[in-house]
């Protein structure tokens, strides 16, 4: 009982936070939308901040665990390529056959508005949890961008993040998804292509601000 009422307060807070910013969802409010007593909140997560940091953990998780699969399928094929790497970014969070596609986008709303209003944040609970797959991550960028310095890869990391997390969350998948499972995969596809360009693309010599 007490997990199902764990699973309804993240099921209500995951969608009032995906559908305001980050400041915008009360305690009062969540409640109401779980239909549980504010008090079961405080009990079960602390505060509303532990709350927020619980509904972007269980969104990240099912994404990482798919990134991690893709991982040790690019380490044994030999030496990644800049699409390989796109790759990383982009499939994880596309849909898979099973997936509830309802609950899916609204989690990716939730990681898409969060990685931009509290990117520190999502950081920090990423780093936190998934601290060797992003290490791995790091690695294979840098065995396939060698050229590139360690602050220009992170930097284009942080940019693969927000472009498709904003891109699979925005208007350009629900189009998408309304011509069904073909023209998701090709706005995927297409967007891993863009990645891709972007990742390998050479350092500028502009002084940087």
């Amino acid at each position: 009982m007490a997990r199902d009422t764990r699973d309804k307060i993240l099921d209500a807070a995951t969608r009032l936070f995906a559908a305001s910013d980050s400041r915008g969802a009360s305690l009062r409010a969540i409640a109401r939308e779980a239909g549980v007593n504010s008090a079961l909140i405080h009990y079960h997560f602390g505060s509303r901040e532990g709350l927020f940091e619980a509904v972007v953990l269980r969104a990240l998780v099912p994404v990482q665990a798919r990134r991690l699969t893709l991982m040790a399928a690019m380490k044994a094929q030999g030496p990644p390529s800049a699409a390989g790497l796109a790759r990383l970014f982009v499939e994880p969070l596309l849909p898979t056959e099973g997936d509830d596609h309802e609950l899916q986008a609204v989690a990716l709303r939730l990681l898409a508005r969060s990685f931009t209003e509290q990117r520190s944040l999502v950081e920090d609970l990423t780093l936190k949890h998934f601290g060797d797959l992003m290490y791995t991550l790091g690695d294979l960028l840098s065995k396939a961008l060698p050229d590139l310095s360690f602050d220009v890869k992170c930097q284009r990391m942080r940019f693969c993040v927000q472009a498709a997390l904003e891109t699979l969350s925005g208007s350009e998948m629900e189009v998408a998804s309304q011509h069904g499972d073909a023209a998701r995969e090709r706005l995927g596809i297409d967007l891993i292509d863009f990645l891709a360009g972007g990742l390998e693309a050479p350092m500028s010599t502009r002084p940087r601000t």
